[in-house]
């Protein structure tokens, strides 16, 4: 688990779940997906920083940093590879934010 593998898997899920679309009435159904994939990658993101800094709170830390990184693997294991829809023309990964 480091920052750039990090990096990689925020991208992949960013391409498989897509940029937002539309708010209100019209919000997109992945946002909720979106918003926990971001908490996800917070946290990891906390984690590391701690790792960083050399913080003495690290025994819980890494036990839920493991488990939100298992979490986000799971996502990108059940959305379809957009490169595998032949009708789908590839874009650059939109942000999660």
């Amino acid at each position: 688990m480091s920052r750039d593998e990090l990096e990689r898997l925020r991208a992949r899920l960013a391409e498989r779940i897509g940029p937002p679309r539309g708010h209100g009435e019209d919000a997109d159904p992945m946002e909720p997906l979106r918003r926990q994939v971001r908490h996800a990658v917070t946290g990891i993101d906390a984690y590391l920083t701690a790792v960083e800094a050399g913080n003495g709170t690290l025994v819980g830390l890494r036990e839920r940093a493991l488990d939100l990184w298992l979490g986000l693997e799971r996502i990108v294991s059940e959305r379809p590879d957009p490169s595998t829809d032949p009708g789908r023309v590839p874009a650059q990964p939109a942000p999660l934010e």
